[in-house]
């Protein structure tokens, strides 16, 4: 069961923009080790791209300087796996610099269970549990939501201090 950080954005009402809400997986990231450049690109993380990019660039001039292309590699694989790693709190973080703000933490089987277990929470439950549960594919211990006190994302606890 993995869990899933809820973001969603402010309208100038202050109440929450539930049409734009983005659930983010909280796990490593396969894609973002395998393909690490282009996996932020695809996900609009520019600046971070661009560093590993710059980092992965020179750790392959400094190998191939010293004549270490196997060290190279090596770290070159470790910077993959930093990427893994901290992609879904880079994500976090770029939603938070928008004006997104976490609402909840839902552990779900995959996202759509939690899309389910975020909108529906209770209710969901309540109506017939053995039949949705069914459905959905999921325990019923997984339809609800624990609130947000703090939370962490990737491999350092943010509580919002920035």
């Amino acid at each position: 069961m993995a869990s899933f950080v809820v973001l969603t954005p402010q309208l100038r009402n202050g109440q929450p923009d539930e049409d734009r809400t983005v659930f983010i997986r909280d796990g490593f990231a396969w894609l973002g080790f395998i393909f690490p450049v282009p996996w932020l690109l695809l996900q609009r993380l520019w600046f971070e791209a661009v560093l590993v990019l710059v980092a992965t660039i020179a750790i392959s001039m400094v190998g191939s300087y010293t004549g270490h292309a196997d060290m190279a590699a090596v770290v070159t694989a470790l910077l993959s796996l930093l990427v893994g790693l901290e992609a879904s709190r880079w994500r976090y973080a770029k939603l938070e610099r928008k004006g997104f703000e976490q609402r909840a933490v839902v552990d779900a089987a995959n996202a759509s269970d939690a899309e389910i277990a975020y909108f529906y929470g209770e209710d969901f439950v309540a109506e017939q549990p053995s039949e949705r549960a069914a459905k959905v594919d999921m325990p019923l211990q997984a339809t609800g939501f624990k609130p947000v006190v703090g939370g962490m994302v990737g491999l350092v606890s943010h509580r919002g201090e920035n």
